[in-house]
C-alpha cells in the first residue's frame, strides 16, 4: 500500500515481511512463545507488528488468511476496542499533571499493589480471554523501573496458556537480563521509506523509521513548527552573542510546546539534521559555514545530547539552551 494516498491500517505494516513471516511460523500452530521482546529502533513498526500479532493469534478465519481484517475480532484489534488485547505504556504526566520528561512504567501498572491499579496487567492475564489469548503489549518495556520488572518476572517466565506478552524495547539490553533472558527476540531494523515528500528532510527518512513519518504526516504543520523552531536557533548560534542567547530562549519554548503537544521529534530532534549538513557547508541565514570535520560534528551532537540529559532531569529549560547555544558556538568556532 503507497504511503503516498492511504494511510496503512494496522495490519498493513511498511517493510517486515521477513519478521512477520517469522511471527507467523512461531504461532502456526497456536503454540507459540508466551512472552516476546520486539527489539529495534523507534518509530520502525514494532508496535503495528505487535497488533499484528495480537489479530493473528485471536483471528477466527483460518490459519493461511490471519489476520483477515474482516472477522469480529481483527475489527476489535483494528479499532482499539478488543477485550483481549490491553498496551501499557510509561505515563506522560506526574500525579500534579506535570508532563514527564523521564517516563517510566511503574510496580502498580504490572502487578496488585495498595492504592495502585485496581486491574493491573498480570491480574487481567490471568482471567479468561473473550477469544483465543490475551495479549499483553508493554510498550517502552525498558522503562519499567527496577522494582516492576523484578515484580513481574514470574508472569513472563510463565504466563497463562491463554496467555501471550510482547515486550517493545530498542533491544536485550535495554532491559534488565533477568527480563531478557525470559524472552524470545524478534528483531526489526529500520526501513527503506518513500512517498513522504512533503513533509521535507524529515530525519526519519534518513533513519527508515515510517511510524515517526505517518505521525509527522498527521501533524504535518506542527512538525514544521518544530522544524523551523531548529533552523531559527541554528541560524541564531552564528549570529552574535545576544542573538544567540534570544535564539536559546525560543528554543526553550519550543521544546516545551513539542513535549507539551506529543510532537516527535521536537526542535532537539529535528536539530540534529542541520549540523549534520554542516559536514557539507550549507548556507545559513548568518553565511556560510565552512565544511566541518566529523569530529565536529559528534562534539555538537553530544551537545545536543547533554541538553537533552538535563531536560530529563528538570533543569530550567531556557538555562539548558542558553548552555547548549554557547557551547555549540565554541564547537562550531573551534571547526572553523
Amino acid at each position: 500500500m503507497s504511503p503516498t494516498t492511504t494511510e496503512p491500517g494496522p495490519f498493513d505494516l511498511i517493510g517486515h515481511q521477513d519478521e512477520l513471516e517469522q511471527l507467523r511460523r512461531l504461532w502456526r500452530d497456536g503454540e507459540g512463545p508466551r512472552t516476546l521482546l520486539f527489539a529495534g529502533p523507534d518509530a520502525v513498526g514494532r508496535r503495528p507488528a505487535a497488533r499484528w500479532l495480537a489479530a493473528y493469534v485471536n483471528c477466527l478465519a483460518l490459519v493461511e488468511n490471519r489476520p483477515c481484517g474482516v472477522c469480529a475480532s481483527c475489527l476489535a484489534v483494528a479499532a482499539g476496542s478488543s477485550l483481549d488485547v490491553r498496551e501499557v505504556a510509561p505515563s506522560a504526566t506526574t500525579r500534579s499533571g506535570r508532563s514527564k520528561h523521564v517516563r517510566e512504567i511503574t510496580i502498580d501498572q504490572l502487578v496488585p499493589r495498595e492504592g495502585g491499579d485496581p486491574e493491573p496487567l498480570s491480574a487481567w492475564l490471568r482471567s479468561r480471554p473473550r477469544g483465543a489469548y490475551r495479549v499483553g503489549i508493554i510498550d517502552h518495556a525498558e522503562s519499567m523501573t527496577a522494582g516492576a520488572a523484578n515484580s513481574f518476572l514470574k508472569m513472563l517466565e510463565e504466563p497463562p496458556r491463554h496467555a501471550l506478552i510482547i515486550l517493545i524495547a530498542p533491544g536485550p539490553d535495554a532491559v534488565i537480563p533477568t527480563v531478557a533472558s525470559r524472552a524470545t527476540v524478534v528483531r526489526f531494523g529500520a526501513v527503506s521509506v518513500s512517498g513522504f515528500d512533503d513533509l521535507g528532510p524529515h530525519p526519519a527518512v534518513r533513519l527508515g523509521q515510517p511510524g515517526a513519518l505517518l505521525r509527522a504526516r498527521a501533524r504535518q504543520e506542527d512538525s514544521a513548527g518544530a522544524r523551523d523552531c531548529a533552523m531559527a536557533f541554528l541560524a541564531a548560534v552564528t549570529g552574535d552573542l545576544r542573538t544567540a542567547l534570544s535564539g536559546a530562549e525560543d528554543l526553550s519554548a519550543g521544546v516545551t510546546a513539542a513535549l507539551e503537544a506529543g510532537i516527535d521529534p521536537g526542535p532537539l530532534g529535528w536539530l540534529r539534521e542541520p549540523l549534520r549538513d554542516l559536514l557539507t557547508g550549507p548556507t545559513l541565514a548568518q553565511g556560510t559555514v565552512g565544511a566541518f570535520g566529523p569530529g565536529v560534528y559528534a562534539a555538537a551532537l553530544e551537545e545536543v545530547e547533554r541538553c537533552e540529559d538535563a531536560l530529563a532531569s528538570y533543569a530550567s529549560g531556557p538555562l539548558a539552551c542558553s548552555v547548549l547555544a554557547l557551547r555549540l558556538r565554541q564547537v562550531l568556532a573551534v571547526g572553523a
